[in-house]
This record gives C-alpha cells, sequence and structure tokens, in this order.
C-alpha cells in the first residue's frame, strides 16, 4: 500500500494538476456571454476544463523530458520526478501520451473544433519548448497565445462571441505574469539563472520593469475601454470593476519588487491583499451580470 501511495505521488507531481488553474480561462466565455446559469453550457464548460487540463499535463510532460537537464540546475524543478530521477523518460512518455489522447477523445465527444483547438496548443507549445523559449520577449508572446488559445476554446464550445478587448485583455494578463515570473526568475537565481533558462541572459531588470510598467498601463486600457464599449448589459455596469482590476494588477507590479518567489501562483494567493481583490472582483463581476 505504501508503494502504491508512492507512486501515485509521483503521478499527481509530474502531471502538475496544481497547474491547471492555468485553463481557468475557458470560463470566461461563460461568465461574460451571460451563460453561466445555463446548465447545459456550465456542463459543456467543465468537461472541456477537464480535456484542456488532461492536454496541459500531457505538454507538462513532454517539456520536462526536454528540459530535464536545465531543471536539474533549479532550485525548485530539480525536485520534479524526472529531475529527481523518480521517474524514467520512458514511462513519462507512456504517460504523455495516455494524457494526450485522453484528452483527444474528450474534445472530439464534446466538439470537433474543440479538437483542432488542442491541436494548436500543442503545435504552439512544441514550438515554443523547442525553439521560441530561446528568444527575449518572444517567448513570453508564445506563452500568452497559449491563454488565448484556451478563452478560444471555450467560445468555440458554447458557439458564443465575446468582446476581442476581453480576448486581448487575457493575452496582456498573460504577458505581464510572464514578466513577473522572469523578473522573479532574474532575482532569485542570479548569476544561475542561464543555466536554467538561456533568454534571461538577453532580460535585465531595467527593461522588465519598463515592460511591466507598459504592460499594466496597457490591461487597465483594455479593460476600461471593454467595459466602457462591450459591456454584455449594455448599461456600463462593469466599470465598478475597473479600480479592483486596478488594485491587482498595481499590487503585483508592487510585489515584483521584492518578490523572491519562483512560483507567481503560490505569490499571489498567500498576499492576503491580492487574494480579497480577486475574491471582490469575481463576487462583484457575477453580482453586475447576474443580479443587479
Amino acid at each position: 500500500m505504501k508503494k502504491i501511495m508512492s507512486e501515485l505521488s509521483i503521478l499527481f507531481k509530474i502531471i502538475r494538476i496544481k497547474q491547471w488553474y492555468k485553463n481557468i480561462v475557458v470560463f470566461l466565455p461563460l461568465v461574460f456571454s451571460l451563460s453561466l446559469l445555463n446548465l447545459d453550457s456550465l456542463y459543456l464548460t467543465i468537461a472541456g476544463f477537464v480535456a484542456l487540463g488532461l492536454a496541459s499535463s500531457a505538454l507538462y510532460i513532454r517539456n520536462d523530458v526536454l528540459d530535464i537537464e536545465f531543471d536539474k540546475q533549479h532550485p525548485i524543478k530539480k525536485f520534479r520526478p524526472l529531475a529527481s530521477g523518480q521517474i524514467s523518460k520512458k514511462n513519462a512518455d507512456i504517460i504523455f501520451l495516455l494524457l494526450l489522447s485522453s484528452s483527444l477523445i474528450i474534445a472530439a465527444i464534446l466538439n470537433w473544433k474543440l479538437v483542432i483547438v488542442l491541436i494548436f496548443l500543442f503545435v504552439n507549445t512544441t514550438v515554443y519548448s523547442h525553439w521560441l523559449k530561446k528568444f527575449v520577449y518572444v517567448d513570453l508572446l508564445s506563452i500568452s497565445l497559449n491563454f488565448v488559445i484556451r478563452v478560444l476554446a471555450g467560445m468555440l464550445l458554447l458557439e458564443v462571441d465575446i468582446s476581442p478587448w476581453l480576448i486581448f485583455g487575457v493575452f496582456l494578463v498573460a504577458f505581464f505574469l510572464g514578466l513577473m515570473k522572469r523578473k522573479s526568475e532574474i532575482i532569485t537565481l542570479k548569476e544561475t539563472a542561464i543555466l536554467h533558462r538561456k533568454s534571461l541572459s538577453k532580460y535585465s531588470i531595467n527593461n522588465l520593469n519598463y515592460s511591466l510598467l507598459i504592460v499594466s498601463v496597457l490591461v487597465m486600457i483594455t479593460y476600461s475601454l471593454y467595459s466602457i464599449t462591450n459591456d454584455p448589459t449594455n448599461d456600463n455596469r462593469l466599470i465598478f470593476t475597473i479600480p479592483i482590476v486596478g488594485i491587482i494588477i498595481f499590487r503585483q507590479y508592487y510585489l515584483s519588487e521584492k518578490s523572491t518567489s519562483l512560483n507567481k501562483f503560490n505569490e499571489v494567493i498567500n498576499d492576503k491583499i491580492t487574494l480579497l481583490a480577486i475574491i471582490m472582483y469575481i463576487i462583484t463581476t457575477i453580482s453586475l451580470l447576474y443580479i443587479f
């Protein structure tokens, strides 16, 4: 029993279910198309979330196989199952194929268009892992595009449209978080940063600070334009959420100045102000869209 539990623990580590939170953007079309209370749409989106989660786990494993030597130099990633030798490459490849095939089967059952989306996600991630991650800023463009792909998955599943401003906003927020991660890596890893990620040799704290400031302002402008011109309720009530978005974005910018964490998700969750602001945004947005 103890051995089985140990193997299950290793399995959960390598598929990284905790990272499934990145697929939460698939719910944006459900919420902002005013379909949240439609049970069929809700179930469909949840199933799509699972399909994306399985695909994401498969791609994480594939990336871990490719980056195994770099991960061994990383203070946190060196404890991952592949980098630490807890699981072989052969077994990792088998798990990869099982997860990817399961994801595609679920997608095909839900909507054949979702299969195409998953293929785009796979291609973009593969190109990133093999090539684009070596190029400064281009690596972040590729990562941010994956979040847009996830939003498109939600749109295709429900066959609804949402504002281009909202989609662009998702891209900018993902880019912003990517910039924060690169800054944290440089601050924390210092002279060993290049051993973990080659592109870090071309990033600098000053350039990242300027980029963070510019992108944070663009996020605010984009969300404000969405709230004013494309509010799904047609009465601009979402403008009341703009200050909350501002608190979240600029709080993260502030935290980046003293960040020593390589796990941005844990950093966000552990910051009470950010967590409270996110909860306030979710409650306020759903209340404005569905209650008032």
